[in-house]
């Protein structure tokens, strides 16, 4: 065996350039997996600390349903459950600081999340790290602690004052910085600025008695399902949900999911990337070395130590390219955290790197090293003394094999590798959109063999008026070995047609955000609150009475308890939207619809809960509330409603929404203009706006806000596409030295019957531009209709797909630019080969 090994190191240092190529392909395929598993190791912490940092030692949180809240009285029945130890109220509400004096600017500053807690029981419920200062004792009633972003941001030290908004008819309150927290993932606020106050001082500040939630310690021993059922008998008077923290941490959990996927597809893309490469080395090893096989053979030689002999070299590329991909995917890791300006367990200086990632990681690059070793290996073991004698192995058979492996191995590395990945089995009812994205990009790999030489010859005689014996040698060229050539274009399509189909997820996703608010939102511009504007305020009357403003109207979202599950629902004035011509109607009379809203009683739904719920018109929603049950009538079924939460909202009026389901008031105020006007009425309603503590928006802000989320995986995405898109460049500097060095003795005799060193550079640029050209046109072709697939099977009823043009052409451009880029060494490797030299060569 020691005598194998020998020869299948001597094999691979035969080619240093080559190797190297092979090891770096695999390091960033390798590290391209590794930073996916670090990345998912990231999420699964920062949702184990998020509970953690939410519920502290509770076994069960008790949240309020309706906008009031929780009443004392519901609290004391909480505390006084059986099994129950001990309680922990908590009043959350979102506010605004009260700017400088010296601050200067038009817009708001950012706002906060006050938390009030109960300083004596809210430590046996959870400890609360400090980064500086002390915790909240009992006699602190003016002092908070603040979170450290929110310290950072606004230089709020221990012993400074924080000023902040309250109820319309209570003053603002001014409380002394007694602590800095230290950053943690479950922060309430989502920008990470939380002031925690007394819970008398927030109740004070907010103008209520009634509380957001109660975290519940039960007694030592005590069984929470069993708790759980006696919360349930004994509180009946308000609406309420229960959750545990395994509750928490699944749904948590699951909204990563789709991040989760879309991470382990492009780290499947660059490992096959990688395999490829491996592949490549090692059945151009074998077809250079059939002759040496075939006399090793004759010379006693067995068919398994032919096979040791290969699959050794696979080795000795997997252990050096595998330990460096586990050094590139930590790097890419932490690079991608920065990336997302991750909080918490996302954050740089805290992500941690799991060794079951690193061991995981590497034992799947060696898995994919060795499927891909073995079709080479088998075939090395077959070749026999006689075949060996030719001076080419059967190209057909080569090709046929080469399809097999690209087959078994996408179908392994992709599709298995998406089931197996940690986290992924909660999202398997999501697992069809990647799986589609995939199929369509193994379509683009098994096309590739039998599009790219006609696409590559019809590109060769397009450059023939310019370049006719550079075109000419060239379409001999690629068809020298045209699985070769097929695998390399197929890589490279692979890999742009990933970052194609991401931009145009990207794309749609932002402009049928645009377009969903424009077909529901009455208004062009929106004035946000973070409280509750109640109608007895004169806010909206003062606005809609400025010149150029045709009207205000009122926007309230909500959730509601639909035959016990939670649903998204929203305020609106039917009259508004029936001016405005917004919603599409698909079932329902429209004037009647609106107008019976207004007049209280019905309800508009989405054509999503239609649908699922099987909700006709003329059907009755029977909503809980605080007092009692609520039915409202289905008077019409809207092809699309205002966003929601989680889903789309069903539309009550506004004397149903404030007089029975307890909503305290509008979250946002739409702005119509007068026609003509809105460029002089805007700054005076955006300045009195601000007045109120309103932000103003138009929608495409608002959509764009909506959007930032897609965008920002997009980049991380993108940014691991990339490097796909690299291991991809690999295979072309692979494939085109290979062919160099293959050939050199037809380039030394074309150089001896005139050929010029320029005329052979060019040979290789055109050969690469031919590649790059017919890569980059089936990777734009693949990642439009990838992204297509993807955005019909997330976005739902009117949400088209903008086929980012810009990026396929950037695609087809940027192809041909790295091929030719990846060129430039092979180039030079021809025009140099000497021709005396070159001629003596066997």
């Amino acid at each position: 065996m020691r005598a194998v090994d020998s020869l299948a190191r001597r094999s691979l240092l035969a080619r240093p350039l080559r190797t190297v190529l092979t090891i770096v392909g695999i390091a960033l395929g390798t590290g391209v997996l590794v930073a996916g598993l670090v990345l998912n190791g990231a999420l699964d912490a920062a949702v184990q600390r998020s509970v953690a940092d939410v519920l502290g030692r509770a076994d069960l949180r008790v949240a309020a349903f309706e906008e009031q809240g929780l009443s004392t009285g519901t609290v004391a029945a909480i505390a006084a459950t059986p099994g129950v130890a001990a309680v922990a109220p908590i009043l959350e509400r979102r506010t605004y600081p009260l700017p400088a004096a010296d601050a200067t600017g038009g817009s708001l500053p950012a706002p906060v999340t006050v938390v009030g807690i109960d300083p004596a029981a809210d430590p046996a419920v959870r400890d609360r790290p400090l980064a500086a200062g002390a915790l909240l004792g009992a006699a602190d009633d003016d002092g908070a602690l603040v979170s450290s972003e929110l310290a950072h941001a606004d230089g709020l030290a221990v012993g400074a004052s924080i000023t902040l908004l309250g109820a319309a008819a209570a003053e603002p309150a001014t409380f002394r910085v007694v602590g800095v927290l230290a950053p943690t993932p479950g922060d309430p606020d989502p920008a990470g600025r939380s002031v925690v106050v007394p819970l008398e001082a927030a109740v004070r500040l907010f103008g209520t008695d009634r509380v957001t939630a109660v975290d519940v310690l039960l007694a030592e021993g005590g069984d929470a399902t069993a708790a759980i059922a006696a919360l349930e008998r004994g509180l009946t008077t308000e609406p309420y949900t229960i959750t545990t923290p395994a509750e928490m941490a699944a749904a948590l959990e699951a909204a990563t999911a789709e991040i989760r996927v879309a991470i382990a597809l492009v780290a499947a893309v660059a490992l096959f990337g990688g395999a490829f490469l491996i592949f490549n080395t090692l059945s151009m090893t074998v077809a250079e070395r059939a002759r040496d096989v075939g006399l090793l053979r004759a010379a006693g030689m067995t068919r398994r130590q032919v096979t040791a002999m290969v699959l050794l070299s696979a080795v000795h590329l997997a252990i050096v390219g595998v330990a460096a991909g586990l050094v590139v995917g930590v790097g890419l890791a932490f690079a991608a955290a920065a990336l997302l300006g991750g909080q918490g367990a996302l954050a740089r200086g805290e992500l941690a790197v799991p060794p079951q990632a690193l061991l995981l990681g590497a034992a799947l690059g060696f898995v994919v090293t060795a499927a891909a070793a073995v079709e080479p290996a088998l075939r090395a073991s077959g070749i026999s003394p006689v075949a060996a004698l030719r001076l080419r192995l059967d190209p057909s058979a080569i090709l046929r094999a080469r399809l097999r492996w690209l087959l078994l191995v996408f179908a392994v590395v992709g599709i298995v590798g998406l089931f197996l990945w940690p986290g992924a089995v909660e999202g398997r009812a999501g697992l069809l959109r990647p799986l589609v994205a995939f199929g369509i990009l193994l379509g683009v790999a098994l096309v590739a063999p039998f599009v790219a030489g006609p696409l590559g010859r019809v590109v060769a005689r397009i450059a023939a008026p310019f370049l006719p014996a550079e075109a000419r040698l060239t379409r001999g060229s690629l068809a020298r070995d045209r699985s070769r050539t097929a695998l390399t274009v197929g890589a490279l399509a692979v890999a742009l047609a990933v970052l194609v189909a991401l931009a145009g997820v990207a794309g749609s996703t932002r402009e049928a955000a645009t377009a969903w608010l424009a077909d529901v939102v009455p208004g062009e511009l929106l004035l946000t609150s973070i409280r509750p504007v109640a109608a007895d305020e004169p806010v909206a009357d003062e606005l809609a009475a400025l010149p150029g403003v045709a009207r205000v109207s009122p926007l309230g979202r909500f959730s509601v308890a639909l035959d016990g599950s939670r649903e998204d629902a929203a305020a609106v004035v039917g009259a508004d939207l029936l001016a405005d011509g917004r919603l599409t109607l698909l079932a329902g009379d429209r004037a009647a619809a609106f107008a019976a809203l207004d007049a209280g009683g019905s309800a508009i739904v989405p054509q999503s809960l239609a649908e699922r719920r099987g909700i006709a018109v003329g059907g009755t929603l029977h909503l809980l509330s605080s007092s009692g049950t609520v039915d409202l009538v289905v008077a019409a079924v809207a092809e699309r409603t205002i966003p929601g939460a989680v889903g789309e909202a069903i539309l009550v009026g506004w004397p149903d929404a404030t007089g029975r389901l307890g909503v305290l008031g509008a979250d946002a105020l739409a702005v119509r203009f007068v026609p003509g006007q809105e460029t002089t009425a805007r700054p005076a309603v955006e300045a009195a706006a601000r007045g109120y503590a309103l932000e103003p928006a138009s929608l495409a802000q608002a959509a764009g806000a909506i959007g930032a989320s897609v965008d920002r995986r997009a980049a991380l995405f993108a940014a691991l596409a990339a490097v796909a898109l690299i291991v991809a460049v690999l295979g072309i500097v692979n494939t085109l030295v290979m062919n160099v060095l293959e050939r050199i003795r037809e380039l030394a005799i074309l150089r001896a019957t005139g050929l010029t060193r320029r005329q052979a550079w060019r040979l290789v640029v055109l050969e690469a531009a031919i590649l790059g050209v017919v890569g980059a046109l089936l990777g734009a072709g693949a990642g439009l209709g990838a992204g297509a697939a993807l955005v019909e099977l997330t976005g739902g009823p009117g949400v088209p797909f903008q086929p980012p043009w810009a990026v396929a052409a950037a695609a087809l451009g940027g192809g041909v630019v790295v091929a030719i880029l990846a060129a430039l060494y092979p180039a030079r490797l021809a025009s140099r080969a000497m021709i005396v030299p070159s001629l003596g060569r066997d």
